[in-house]
């Protein structure tokens, strides 16, 4: 049902002026974590005059009104403390953080294996294969660096996500279902209608990189231990355009081609908005010390051509979760690490083949929960659901990690790396998720003209999901002087599941000594 003429013929006007006057607002996140959420909140004066911050959609159900032969119509659809809160983009953000999270967490390291070791069988006194090869950039090599030898590195790496699940982080569709109950109704104690559709757009530029300083100590001929301290940079942008709420106008005076009314949904309380080109927009970027981590490794099995060995990654949240430079929770991560080694062709070439596999556990984290928006209470008003938003903790997935390759090396001061990475993310504790989803039927009607019947679709929040990605690496090591070793690598995702950096450069120094 629609409006009568008469309150039709006031409306209209409000309607069609919403979207031309509308400007995006740019408004400062309190944390990097919040930026997307941020970029789609607008500024409400409630009945008492206090002004809130509340995330589009905005849905009417909070007095009753009928349509027909009701003074108090115009009074309930034009005051803005009427009107509740559609958190679909919450939905939306949380996913994302957690993939960030997640990200952040299997971010592929360098290394802290030394690049020179120096290894001779014990019975015969000759110098082993493994002292050939300078190692490989992410896998771990099953070879300790010696009792009282020391190694330090440092690696930068840069990481500009532009995809999710495929789909550009520069144009995202979220989808707000519709079919919530109003206190609209055609006539006094009739049926009350329920909400339409609503899509909105999503841009975003995410952005990470990290600076990592390892240093290796070998308290043992067998036994390392590696501390990683990373200093890490987040930056987030995003901006949210081009809403539309799918009623169209309930159509010409006089005919009936939309059955519901179009004034129980809004982007702005007071104001019937159907179309918004621009919502708002938001940045901010961090810098800080992230999760430090600590490496136990030990070789239980090392002869001339083979070495294995077994360790666990410890993973400490002494990064700020909520602005991306950490986690947020301990992560454990047993490995098993394997070497093998030709021995030298002509030309002193080494192929040296290995192996890695480890399964990573994380505890619960605020970037595995959900958003949960402050009920504030505006006098006049019922509440309002708006910011500022607290989180609920989760479990960040678990991760399944191998890598496969092989260094080739060069003589002594030149050897190429080339691994073949994957992780399996989610296979106990899965990854909150988005779906694609389209509404459609008698009620969806476009907001612009022709207002004809359409389909609407966008994501949605999804239960959790596990999936894989896959990685190629790319790298070289040389030795520039003495034990100085200069690495340069790049990373090249094979897949698109998940957050996705298509290419990430590596460059690393490392520097051996001891007695």
């Amino acid at each position: 049902m629609r409006p009568s003429s008469g309150v039709g013929l006031v409306l209209c006007p409000l309607i069609l002026c919403a979207p031309r006057c509308a400007t995006a607002q740019s408004t400062p996140a309190p944390n990097v974590s919040s930026v997307l959420l941020t970029s789609a909140l607008s500024s409400v004066k409630a009945g008492n005059g206090t002004v809130v911050m509340l995330p589009n959609i905005f849905t009417e159900s909070a007095v009753a009104a009928s349509l027909n032969n009701d003074p108090n119509f115009m009074k309930v659809i034009s005051t803005s403390g009427n009107y509740a809160v559609a958190n679909t983009l919450g939905a939306v953000s949380s996913a994302l953080n957690a993939s960030i999270a997640t990200a952040l967490s299997i971010v592929p390291l360098a290394s802290p294996a030394s690049g020179v070791i120096f290894k001779t069988d014990a019975a015969t006194g000759v110098e082993l294969p493994v002292s050939s090869t300078l190692g490989p950039v992410f896998v771990e090599r099953a070879e300790t660096i010696g009792r009282n030898k020391f190694y330090i590195g440092i690696t930068h790496q840069d990481f500009h996500f532009t995809s999710l699940n495929g789909q550009s982080l520069n144009n995202l569709q979220g989808l707000y279902v519709g079919g919530d109950s109003s206190n609209i109704s055609s006539s006094p104690g009739g049926e009350t209608f329920k909400t339409v559709p609503a899509t909105f757009n999503i841009g975003m530029d995410v952005r990470l990189s990290q600076d990592m300083a390892f240093i290796t100590y070998g308290a043992t001929n067998r036994f390392d231990v590696s501390v990683g301290l990373p200093m890490v940079h987040s930056a987030v942008a995003a901006r949210t355009y081009n809403g539309q709420i799918y009623s169209g106008l309930g159509g010409p005076v006089g005919a009936t081609p939309n059955a519901n009314c179009w004034c129980v949904n809004t982007f702005t309380p007071g104001v019937q908005t159907l179309t918004l080109p621009a919502i708002g927009q938001s940045s901010l970027g961090k810098t800080g010390f992230g999760d430090m981590l600590l490496r136990f490794k030990g070789t239980v099995l090392e002869k001339e051509n083979i070495s294995i060995a077994l360790g666990t990654d410890l993973r400490l949240p002494t990064g700020d979760a909520q602005n991306f430079l950490g986690t947020g929770t301990t992560s454990i991560k047993p490995f098993m690490a394997l070497s093998l080694y030709s021995k030298p062709l002509r030309g002193g070439i080494v192929f040296a083949p290995h192996f890695n596999v480890g399964w990573q556990y994380s505890g619960k984290s605020s970037l595995g929960g959900s958003l949960q928006p402050t009920l504030q209470t505006t006098g006049e008003s019922t509440g309002y659901l708006g910011a500022p938003f607290t989180t609920t903790k989760d479990f960040l997935p678990d991760v399944l990690s191998w890598a496969v390759g092989s260094e080739v090396a060069f003589g002594r001061k030149n050897t190429l790396a080339v691994d073949f990475l994957g992780d399996q993310i989610g296979l106990i504790h899965g990854i909150p998720s988005l779906t694609n989803q389209t509404v459609s039927g008698s009620n969806v009607y476009s907001p612009i003209p022709p207002f004809s019947q359409t389909s609407a679709s966008g994501l949605v929040a999804a239960s959790r999901t596990s999936f894989g990605q896959y990685y190629g690496a790319f790298g070289w090591k040389t030795k520039i002087v003495g034990n100085l070793i200069a690495t340069v690598n790049f990373l090249v995702r094979f897949d698109d599941n998940g957050l996705t950096a298509k290419i990430v450069p590596l460059y690393g120094l490392g520097y051996s000594f001891g007695r």
